[in-house]
């Protein structure tokens, strides 16, 4: 019986490869840069929206005109079967009814949303679940896979697709730079990967790599197997080379092991353990290099972290650094994220939330000390261990708090002991639209109780102690009025703000320095209530602090788009406590401070800092960020940074700089960007770091050259140089030292174009 457009409904099953049925993610390489810059893929179109239809349903026949008998069924002109978010087109469908199995000799095409095919021949095993294609040609939508193959087997139960003779590339059809052929081929969705048998790389068409066996991702699982090789040379290691492997123990457990050999100095072996379980997670990494050649010593280093939640307001941290030497990172370090590490921290926390309120932490905390190659560096203290307690109460228009703490400080060589101090305070903050006042009052008292080393203590207070009380009153005003700039309506702020604080002099030269700076300078620093950061100095005051700050808010949005502070403390007693012995300060003034940001139209921003002394009439600070964000991950950012300790120089200052850096990204065209940095340091007079790269990034390819010419320390004459190259094949393996990752940590701003999975 023959038939008119004829539209049958069975309860059949589909017909397309599993390649995403089973719920299987792209391959390596997928991401936004490559769909991008690739041209469409012929068969793409045969993708099929993704409804999420169940593929166990009926099967929709549609076909110009059909037959039937008992034994077979005739379908032909326009075929078309769907099923779920699968479709197969074909000019004439034969259908063996006793064996359920469905013949397309004068070929057929097909697609789900991931993936699509077209075949000469296609032979359709409707009860197994199978379907083989001969001659054919597929496309996987996310990834941007393409390729070709003899055979084709795809067996949908087994989640498992076999191909025999076939290629497989990321790049155009017919325009491959780099391609896998092999023999066999299986692309097995439940592990996630492909596996060729006899599998031959070709770049350009030329065979570079032959294999017994290949193995690569097809999904973003994580999944055992090597991962990228890192490569690199420079003048200090000479090349070196390192080929991790990842080991997915358990869906919360993996590992990461990583032979490197280093031309100069032998061969190092690394290992990295991750676990996450429901009440914590931890990293451990450690490195091993045995005999290194260049320093003559065995050489390693330690890195773990962990943190652990035990119950409802019991949670934990550790810390644990170690490393066999001063000069590891400088000399064993990745040459392009080069650490500058002086202390490295062990610590052990425990942070339990208190019932009637308040926070209480217990901390050992200890430190391994690296000396600079012209600096020794006098180690910190450890504390072991310091218990601290914080907490506030509001009741009515009062508020509570109460910070105390005890420690017990260790050192090798210097004074020890222990320190009590409590904090308790009470407030009255007051705030309206228009205005706030806040006056606070407080007492700290602080207890030691010291061991000197030797026979010092008999000369020296072991038992020395301080208690003050701390009167405070900040207030402010907010006046605001509209402002117009052409057709954009904003609102102008001013605030005028006062600050006094009174803390009465104690004398505290006999107290040693365990863990005590000086606070550092900025705006924000004008309103606190001690001029040091820690414990062991309470900085005498009797001073009031003038400021005033503007700011310019988008009417439409409420976003600041500028803001301007200047402030400066009145001194009505000159100071006497400092870090050591008391020492007087009778400057009837601070330095005057200013600070600002403008958010210059969508992509510039531009912040600026400077420290005034109006006594010497010099700067101590100057600081200027311009920043730019455009389009296509165009970057660019210019920064200047000064500061001037004075002579003598003030206890505590940082070191002095005059340093100007330059970075930058720009995308010459959505296939090619360069980058680069200058860092000058005028006081040195010369280049502390400099780099220069450009970046080819193709539908299926990319490759990344760095040059950098470097200094571990500003001060330092002689400069390192190091030469970097990155070579990637989108969705199979990238071969190089991670060219992308130093950019991320040396221009602020800067992202990768695409996304590469891990693993």
């Amino acid at each position: 019986m023959t038939h008119r457009r004829v539209i049958i409904t069975a309860l059949c099953l589909g017909l397309a490869p599993a390649a995403y049925a089973h719920g299987a993610s792209p391959g390596r390489g997928a991401g936004p840069e490559a769909s991008e810059l690739c041209e469409t893929d012929e068969l793409a179109a045969l993708l099929r929206p993704d409804t999420g239809a169940s593929d166990q349903g009926p099967v929709r026949y549609e076909a110009d005109a059909a037959q039937s008998t008992p034994e077979r069924a005739s379908l032909s002109g326009n075929v078309e079967v769907n099923r779920g978010d699968q479709r197969l087109l074909a000019p004439r469908l034969e259908l063996d009814r006793k064996t359920n199995i469905g013949y397309a000799t004068e070929g057929a095409e097909g697609g789900t949303p991931q993936f699509a095919f077209r075949a000469k021949k296609a032979e359709i095993a409707l009860d197994q679940n199978v379907g083989h294609y001969d001659d054919a040609e597929y496309f996987m939508g996310r990834s941007n896979a393409q390729g070709s193959a003899k055979k084709v087997v795809d067996d949908r139960d087994k989640a498992v697709t076999d191909l025999d003779q076939a290629t497989y590339s990321t790049c155009k059809r017919g325009d491959e730079l780099w391609q896998i052929r092999a023999d066999t081929l299986k692309l097995d969705y439940n592990t996630g990967r492909g596996v060729a048998h006899d599998a031959t790389v070709a770049i350009g068409g030329v065979p570079v790599l032959y294999s017994p066996y290949l193995s690569f991702p097809i999904t973003d699982e994580r999944q055992s197997g090597f991962l990228a090789p890192r490569l690199s040379s420079s003048s200090g290691n000479g090349f070196d080379l390192a080929l991790p492997y990842y080991w997915n123990i358990a869906p919360n457990q993996d590992a990461t092991l990583t032979p490197r050999v280093i031309t100069d100095r032998g061969f190092q072996l690394g290992t990295e353990y991750r676990y996450l379980g429901t009440r914590g997670s931890g990293e451990f990494y450690g490195e091993y290099l045995p005999n290194d050649r260049e320093a003559e010593r065995d050489r390693g280093m330690v890195d773990l972290r962990a943190r652990g939640a035990w119950f409802p307001g019991l949670s934990s941290s550790l810390i644990y650094d170690w490393v066999s030497d001063d000069d590891y990172f400088r000399d064993l370090g990745n040459q392009l994220d080069v650490v500058d590490t002086a202390y490295l921290q062990r610590t052990f926390d425990t942070t339990y939330a208190v019932p009637f309120g308040g926070v209480l932490l217990t901390r050992f905390q200890g430190y391994q000390t690296l000396d600079a190659p012209d600096l020794k560096r006098v180690p910190p203290y450890s504390r072991l261990p310091q218990m601290v307690y914080f907490g506030g109460w509001d009741h009515g228009l009062l508020r509570y708090d109460l910070r105390t703490e005890v420690v017990a400080f260790d050192h090798p060589t210097m004074v020890t002991g222990t320190r009590f101090d409590i904090e308790p305070a009470v407030s009255l903050p007051l705030e309206w639209s228009y205005a706030f006042v806040r006056p606070r009052v407080a007492y700290r008292q602080t207890q030691y109780q010291l061991d000197y080393p030797g026979n010092t203590g008999a000369t020296n207070d072991t038992s020395p102690n301080r208690g003050a009380p701390i009167l405070s009153l900040d207030s402010g005003l907010i006046f605001e009025r509209p402002l117009g700039f052409g057709d954009s309506a904003f609102t102008q702020t001013l605030e005028p703000r006062l600050y006094y604080l009174r803390v009465p002099y104690r004398r505290q030269g006999d107290i040693p320095v365990f863990d005590t700076t000086l606070v550092n300078t900025s705006f924000n620093a004008l309103f606190y209530d001690n001029r040091f950061v820690g414990t062991d100095r309470l900085g005498d005051a009797n001073q009031l602090t003038t400021a005033v700050s503007t700011r310019i808010i988008g009417a439409a949005d409420g976003r600041e788009r500028m803001r301007l502070s200047l402030g400066q403390i009145q001194y009505f007693e000159d100071r006497r406590v400092a870090l050591g012995a008391d020492q007087l300060v009778d400057t009837g003034s601070s330095d005057l401070i200013a600070e600002g940001q403008v958010t210059l139209g969508r992509d510039w921003y531009l912040r600026i800092a400077a420290q005034w002394d109006p006594h010497n009439e010099e700067a101590r600070r100057n600081a200027v960020d311009l920043r730019y964000r455009g389009e296509r991950g165009a970057v660019f950012n210019i920064a200047y940074r000064y500061s001037n300790r004075g002579d003598p120089p003030a206890q505590g200052a940082p070191a002095d700089t005059d340093q100007i850096d330059f970075t930058g990204v720009l995308p010459v065209n959505p296939r090619w960007r360069l980058f680069g940095r200058w860092n000058y340091s005028m006081l040195d007079e010369h280049v502390v770091d400099t780099f220069a790269g450009v970046e080819y990034s193709d539908c299926c390819w990319a490759v990344r050259m760095l040059g950098r010419q470097y200094r571990d320390y500003p001060q330092d004459e002689e400069a390192k140089n190091a030469f970097f190259l990155e070579f990637e094949l989108k969705g199979l393996s990238s071969i190089g030292a991670g060219v992308d990752q130093f950019l991320n940590k040396s221009i602020l701003g800067y992202t990768h174009p695409g996304s590469t999975s891990r693993y």
